[in-house]
């Protein structure tokens, strides 16, 4: 009978990992980057969408396994210095470190962006208040979680039903020209749609963790969902934009709903996308703060970040990254932020993938081929981004190890 009774406080907790990791995948891929995927490809970047959806599912199982390998904070990031070695380790660590600060900074700027107010220190101070919130140990779990979550979809819902609602304007002769040439450059920019997983995949603190039936659910729950809303929103904004349009959008969603004669809903449809982005900014934040907790016990980052506040958070190490991402967020626009976040992360987990395959080396066969999966589709991204994304990301991968090495004075 006890465990009778446990069972559904089990399935309860357990179905908590949908919104917690879902809210964390969906954010500003939804509500912004629809905008530089079509400037790469055009109508073509629909058929990048499940692309990246593969690619982000291959990351998703080799860093569920590390994190069963390697308890606690960065488990990918430690994955990959123990059966990888010390200088990929850094590398690793360099690029997801900027890749998450690249990912605030969008995340504050997209959350700008649909407001009436429109300012990069707006973005700045988003932020900021982001990193106070995650000092005094704010965690939105539960009921907060489904409540936050349901945003994105009521949001979603609103501008698809406005997009087919009326016909759309017809389109110039300066429509963009695109070519299926431009689908991996797509697919690697919409892979900022999907990071977040690891909240679930491998997170840092042990309450957090659930059991791989629930993780196994959940995953597939998150990649349907988000493949789904994705194509959803991208064939609605497309129908009533166009490519050229969309490509130049701000705010896609909002300028959608103008171009169908709804501009009525566009004070709801912005509080509603800001509101659903706030989470994801914190689930960013708290990403960051997992890789640098590694980073930092294994001596390659400044003691002085190890500081704590009275909840037990690394409080200077938030702000360090808090304020790195508000000088990029005034520095950048969300579009070109997406395109080096995805860049930088998708380099990190090339490198997960392949940590993960020395990992499993002589554990399950198709577990193992998902990762080496994983590292093609990491690689073969990652090489089709902007060239401003790759050079941002070859910086990481350079200083990572550079900086590890004189603080430490250990290069292998």
């Amino acid at each position: 009978m006890a465990q009778r009774s446990e069972l559904p406080r089990r399935l309860a907790t357990d179905a908590g990992a949908i919104p917690f990791g879902l809210g964390g995948m969906l954010g500003a891929g939804v509500f912004l980057g629809l905008a530089p995927a079509s400037a790469l490809a055009g109508a073509w970047l629909l058929l990048g969408i499940p692309v990246a959806g593969l690619a982000a599912a291959c990351c998703a199982l080799s860093t569920a396994e590390q994190s069963v390998a390697y308890r606690g904070p960065g488990a990918a990031y430690t994955c990959i210095r123990a059966q990888l070695g010390v200088v990929p380790g850094r590398i690793a660590a360099g690029t997801h470190l900027l890749g998450q600060v690249a990912a605030m900074a969008a995340l504050a700027g997209g959350i700008e962006a649909y407001l009436p107010t429109s300012s990069p220190l707006i973005a700045a101070v988003l932020v900021l208040l982001t990193v106070v919130a995650a000092t005094a140990g704010l965690r939105i779990r539960g009921g907060a979680a489904w409540l936050w979550l349901g945003l994105t979809p009521a949001v979603v819902a609103l501008v698809v039903l406005a997009c087919w609602a009326i016909a759309p304007a017809p389109v110039g002769s300066s429509a963009q020209h695109t070519t299926p040439m431009g689908i991996p450059a797509a697919a690697g920019t919409m892979f900022f749609a999907f990071l977040g997983f690891e909240r679930v995949t491998a997170p840092a603190e042990e309450r957090d963790r659930y059991g791989r039936p629930a993780m196994r659910s959940a995953a597939v729950v998150m990649f349907a969902a988000t493949v789904a809303i994705l194509l959803i929103v991208g064939v609605s904004v497309l129908h009533q934009l166009g490519a050229a349009r969309l490509a130049l959008s701000p705010a896609p969603m909002l300028r959608a709903l103008q171009a169908a004669d709804a501009a009525t809903l566009t004070s709801l449809v912005g509080a509603g996308a800001a509101l659903a982005m706030l989470p994801v900014l914190l689930g960013a934040l708290e990403l960051f703060r997992s890789t640098a907790l590694a980073v930092l016990s294994d001596g390659d980052l400044p003691t002085l970040f190890d500081r704590r506040a009275g909840g037990g958070t690394p409080y200077l190490l938030d702000l360090g990254g808090g304020l790195a991402a508000a000088g990029l967020a005034v520095l950048v626009e969300p579009g070109q932020a997406i395109t080096l976040a995805a860049c930088c992360l998708l380099v990190h987990y090339a490198f997960a993938n392949a940590g993960a395959r020395v990992l499993l080396v002589n554990e399950s066969t198709w577990r193992m081929r998902m990762a080496c999966l994983g590292v093609g589709l990491c690689v073969i991204l990652a090489m089709s981004m902007p060239v401003p994304a790759m050079l941002g990301t070859l910086g990481a991968a350079v200083l990572g190890p550079l900086l590890g090495g004189v603080l430490t004075r250990r290069w292998s």
